[in-house]
Parts: structure tokens; C-alpha cells; sequence
């Protein structure tokens, strides 16, 4: 019986431990009006050092997922985010099956879409949600060929589920 205790204790160590290996691993993008962070593992994801149009973006290590990460200084409606969807896609081309529903992502719950976009003759794939919170609103947004969204949906979830507003 002193065995088997012992061996108990050893493995509940061994898992405690590695529960906090993995958890110290994530990094930790905060907004910049100091509202929303996003944790992430920088084994899935690499945040890239600078962005011209988003506040942040990364990609996964094999840089086939995009996301895209902006907070608004101000409040998108229900009644405009197909507009608004429809507009950030135009120079790329017409986006097709567009969808909007309510999700919860992270314990937020934020306006989430999916749709595809024809370029170049190659299927694009994007998700991504609006949230209209304190100090207006942000969007998360990912963006890959058909076939890599769905392959990396799990990733995705991921980084979704890393965002948080920062009381």
C-alpha cells in the first residue's frame, strides 16, 4: 500500500509539473488601450513585429493561418457588420456565404462570422468575430485557404479562446 501511495504521489507531481511547464509557455499580447489580452502559444502561433493596418497579427508556424487582431475607437452595430464584412473584403473580391451568429468565445459574447472569398482562383476561408465593449469595438479575424481553416480549426479555437478583457 506505501508503494502505491508513493507512486501516486509521484505521478500527481509529474502532472502538476507539467501542467505548469505548459502553462508558462504562453506569451501575452495586451491591446493598446490596455483592454483585451490575448494569451497565446508561441509554439502555434508567432505574433509578427509589426503591422501596418491591424494592431496585431499573427500566423501559425507554418504560416498557412492568418489572424488579425484591431481595436476600434469606435462601436460597429449589428445593423452594419455585413457592411462593414463586405467592405474590408472588396479589393480582394466578392465575399459568398456569409454568416453571422452569436457565439461565446472565451466567456465574451461577440458577434462571430464566417464566409468565403474566390481570389485568384483559390477558395479563401475567413472567421473571426466583432465585440462592442468598453472603449468601443474590436474584431479577431482568420484567414487561410479553404483547406487550412479546416485543418487548423483546433488552433484556431485556441487563439480565440486566449482572448480576455482585462478588468
Amino acid at each position: 500500500m506505501p508503494k502505491k501511495l508513493i507512486l501516486l504521489f509521484l505521478l500527481s507531481s509529474f502532472f502538476a509539473t507539467a501542467q505548469t511547464k505548459s502553462n508558462s509557455k504562453l506569451e501575452t499580447y495586451t491591446s493598446r488601450k490596455e483592454l483585451y489580452n490575448i494569451k497565446y502559444n508561441p509554439e502555434h502561433w508567432i505574433k509578427n513585429a509589426e503591422s501596418e493596418n491591424w494592431d496585431a497579427e499573427f500566423h501559425d508556424k507554418y504560416s498557412l493561418v492568418s489572424a488579425y487582431f484591431i481595436e476600434y475607437d469606435y462601436y460597429i452595430s449589428d445593423k452594419k457588420l455585413k457592411s462593414t464584412i463586405e467592405e474590408e473584403y472588396k479589393e480582394f473580391g466578392k465575399i459568398k456565404n456569409l454568416k453571422i451568429y452569436k457565439k461565446k468565445v472565451s466567456n465574451i459574447e461577440v458577434n462571430y462570422f464566417e464566409c468565403e472569398l474566390d481570389y485568384n482562383d483559390y477558395l479563401y476561408k475567413y472567421q473571426g468575430f466583432f465585440y462592442n465593449g468598453k472603449g468601443g469595438s474590436i474584431q479577431m479575424q482568420f484567414g487561410a485557404q479553404a483547406e487550412a481553416i479546416e485543418q487548423n480549426q483546433n488552433l484556431i479555437d485556441e487563439l480565440n479562446n486566449g482572448i480576455s478583457v482585462i478588468n
